[in-house]
C-alpha cells in the first residue's frame, strides 16, 4: 500500500526529481563504464596471455610486438628470417614455440599463418569439421564464422593488409573447420598454415616473404630463461625479444591511469546526485507539510509517514540507477566499434556482477537516509496548528 501511494505521488511530482535521476544517471553510468570496461579490459589481456613468456620478432617498439603478435590489435614490426628464429624455438631453455605469419586479413578479421600448437594454447576446440591439412585451407574462429555466415566447405578471399579493403582481395581461402567460442583472441582470427602466407604472398611475386615470418611465440622451460634470453636476444642479434608481462604491466598501468580519472569524475557526479536528493527530501517535506498533516489525520502514522517519503526517494533513486545501467550497457555495446576496435575486442554490454548489485542496495540505502535525516521535524508536526492555518 506505501510502496504503490508513493509511486503515485513520485509520478504526480516527477519533474521535481528530474535533476536527481539526471545526475544519478551520469554519476553511476559513468561509474559503471568504467569498472566495467576496465574489468573486462584487464581479463581479456589476462586470457589472452596464454602462458606465453616471449615473443621474438623484428626490431622496433616492444610494446607493439606485444599487441600485434599476442593481441592482433596492431600491425606488425616487420618480418623475421624463419631460420633465425628456429634457433631460439630449438634453445634448450624453450619448451614450445609458435610461429606466426600474419598481416592479411578478410572482411576485417585478421588470417594468421601457425601451427596446430597455437589453438592448443588456448584450448580451443573445433565444433565442426577439423584443422587444415594443406595449404590454402583454414579454422574460423567462433565470432568470424557467424559474422561472415561461413560454414565447412565454403570458400572466400583475403585481401592485403590488415584493414578490410586495404588492397584488392586475393587468396582463394577454403573452410574446413570452426572453432567452438572460446572467450579469448581465437575468436577473432582466420588461422592456417604457415606456408598459405607465404603461397599467397610468393604467388604476388614477392619471394623475400618465403622463409620468413611475423613473430615467434615462445614458451619457457625453466624461469631461469627470463633472466638470459631477452637480454642476450636484444643485445647479439638483429631480432627483438619482448617479455609480455612487462608490456602488459605498463598497459594495466596506463588503464589505471585512465580509470582513476574518469571514476573521480564519477564519483563528483554521484556526490552531486546524493546532495540533490537530501536538498529534494528537505524541500518536499517543506512544500508539503499541510498534505503530510492532513494524511496523519485521516490515521496514517508517523512511520507510516516517514516509510512514504522514503519510498518516493527510493523511486527516484531506482529509476536514476536503472538510466545509468542502460546508458552504461549501450556504451559498452556500441563503444568497441566507435573507438574502433570492431569485432576484435568488443565488450559484453549485458554481463552484470556483484559491482551492480552493490552500487543499487547502495543508491537505496542512501535515498531512505535522506528522508530519515528529517525523520524528527516529521515526527513534531503540529497538526492542528497547519490545519487551522489552511482553513
Amino acid at each position: 500500500m506505501i510502496i504503490k501511494l508513493a509511486w503515485r505521488n513520485w509520478r504526480y511530482r516527477w519533474w521535481q526529481h528530474a535533476l536527481s535521476i539526471l545526475l544519478l544517471i551520469l554519476g553511476i553510468g559513468l561509474l559503471l563504464l568504467v569498472k566495467e570496461s576496465q574489468r573486462q579490459a584487464e581479463a581479456k589481456l589476462e586470457r589472452n596471455l596464454a602462458g606465453i613468456d616471449l615473443v621474438i620478432g623484428a626490431k622496433g617498439s616492444p610494446l607493439q610486438l606485444i599487441l600485434s603478435a599476442i593481441y592482433q590489435l596492431d600491425a606488425p614490426t616487420g618480418n623475421i628470417p624463419l631460420k633465425e628464429a628456429q634457433r631460439w624455438a630449438n634453445h634448450p631453455l624453450i619448451a614450445e614455440a609458435v610461429p606466426l605469419a600474419y598481416g592479411d586479413a578478410a572482411k576485417g578479421f585478421r588470417i594468421v599463418g601457425c601451427n596446430y600448437r597455437y589453438p592448443e594454447w588456448y584450448a580451443a576446440e573445433l565444433a565442426a569439421g577439423a584443422y587444415w591439412k594443406n595449404n590454402m585451407e583454414v579454422v574460423l574462429g567462433a565470432r568470424v564464422a557467424e559474422s561472415l555466415q561461413l560454414k565447412i566447405g565454403d570458400q572466400f578471399d583475403g585481401n592485403h593488409g590488415l584493414d578490410q579493403g586495404d588492397e584488392e582481395e586475393h587468396g582463394h581461402y577454403t573452410v574446413t573447420g570452426i572453432l567452438k567460442p572460446n572467450n579469448s583472441v581465437i575468436d577473432q582470427l582466420i588461422l592456417c598454415s604457415v606456408g598459405s602466407v607465404w603461397a599467397v604472398h610468393g604467388h604476388e611475386g614477392n619471394h623475400e616473404a618465403e622463409g620468413e615470418i611475423s613473430a615467434l611465440l615462445l614458451k619457457y622451460k625453466t624461469p631461469r630463461a627470463a633472466l638470459m634470453l631477452p637480454r642476450t636476444i636484444n643485445e647479439n642479434t638483429l631480432l627483438q625479444a619482448a617479455a609480455p608481462a612487462i608490456e602488459i604491466n605498463r598497459v594495466y598501468f596506463m588503464l589505471e591511469g585512465g580509470s582513476k580519472s574518469l571514476s573521480w569524475i564519477a564519483l563528483a557526479l554521484l556526490g552531486l546526485s546524493l546532495i540533490s536528493l537530501f536538498v529534494q527530501s528537505w524541500q518536499g517535506i517543506q512544500n508539503r507539510l499541510d498534505e503530510l498533516a492532513l494524511m496523519r489525520s485521516f490515521g496514517l502514522s508517523k512511520l507510516k509517514l516517514v516509510q512514504l517519503l522514503a519510498w518516493e526517494n527510493v523511486w527516484t533513486a531506482l529509476i536514476g540507477f536503472l538510466g545509468a545501467e542502460l546508458m552504461a550497457r549501450l556504451l559498452l555495446h556500441f563503444g568497441g566499434n566507435w573507438m574502433g576496435f570492431g569485432a576484435a575486442y568488443r565488450m559484453e554490454a549485458w554481463h552484470f556482477s556483484n559491482f551492480d548489485l552493490y552500487l543499487a542496495m547502495a543508491c537505496i540505502a542512501i535515498a531512505k537516509f535522506a528522508v530519515l535525516a528529517q525523520a524528527r521535524k516529521l515526527y513534531r508536526l503540529d497538526i492542528p496548528d497547519l490545519l487551522l492555518r489552511d482553513a
